[in-house]
């Protein structure tokens, strides 16, 4: 009895396992029956979504590789292009004088009191040593004493020690100046001059240049900053 009780037990046992093997295969095919019939819908709806329809795709044009002439016509433009200097606008800022007098002696004379501003020289009128922003030019009294340069007649004046004077103005900062003249000036302030015009004559010395007899004291500047004068005349 106990022999036929186990052969059933065994066969319920085996004819379970197999119904749960069925269920499970069953359940495996059913869900691969199913994605079978949902994901290639999909997939194939997303396909036909990206399919690019032939008739909106552009023609491909294909380029025309050129010929010698063209290629030539080609450099050749490019190098009157390359040669051509550009258009240059025509300057309409005015130009101005830029080149620097060049002074003449207002007289012929002996230099009898040169120019020292580095280190003093004697004077035999006040007998003593001082620099000097000059040169004194011996001359007859009564002689004629010229424009330097061409320039408009900036100031006249009259003192003590340099007796009348005659400043003139000329061009680029520079000022010549002539004094120890005669009252017989023959230029006023403003007037323009030219060169080697008379302004006046020479005058009796002053009290302060005496020993030096008649001459014509002759002092140049440029932008306010006495110069030689005898490195600024013509030789």
């Amino acid at each position: 009895m106990r022999n036929k009780e186990k052969r059933t037990l065994m066969w319920t046992t085996t004819i379970c396992g197999c119904l749960c093997l069925l269920a499970v295969g069953a359940g495996v095919v059913w869900q691969a029956m199913d994605y079978k019939k949902t994901v290639p819908q999909a997939t194939q709806s997303q396909l036909m979504e990206s399919e690019v329809d032939v008739g909106d795709l552009q023609p491909v044009t294909i380029a025309q590789t050129p010929t010698v002439d063209e290629t030539k016509q080609q450099k050749q433009t490019q190098s009157n292009e390359e040669n051509t200097p550009p258009a240059t606008q025509p300057d309409s800022t005015p130009k101005t004088e830029t080149s620097e007098p060049v002074f003449d002696y207002p007289v012929q004379g002996e230099v009898v009191m040169p120019y020292s501003v580095d280190c003093a020289i004697y004077d035999p009128t006040l007998n003593q040593y001082h620099t000097n922003d000059s040169i004194s030019i011996s001359a007859d009294a009564g002689e004629a004493v010229k424009a330097s340069e061409k320039g408009k007649v900036k100031e006249i004046t009259k003192d003590e020690e340099q007796g009348n004077s005659v400043i003139i103005e000329h061009d680029n900062g520079w000022l010549t100046t002539y004094s120890q003249l005669a009252d017989d000036i023959s230029v006023k302030v403003g007037e323009t001059v030219t060169k080697g015009q008379t302004i006046g004559t020479v005058g009796e010395p002053t009290k302060y240049t005496v020993a030096l007899g008649s001459h014509v004291e002759f002092a140049v500047e440029k932008d306010g900053e006495t110069v030689d004068p005898e490195k600024t005349v013509q030789d």
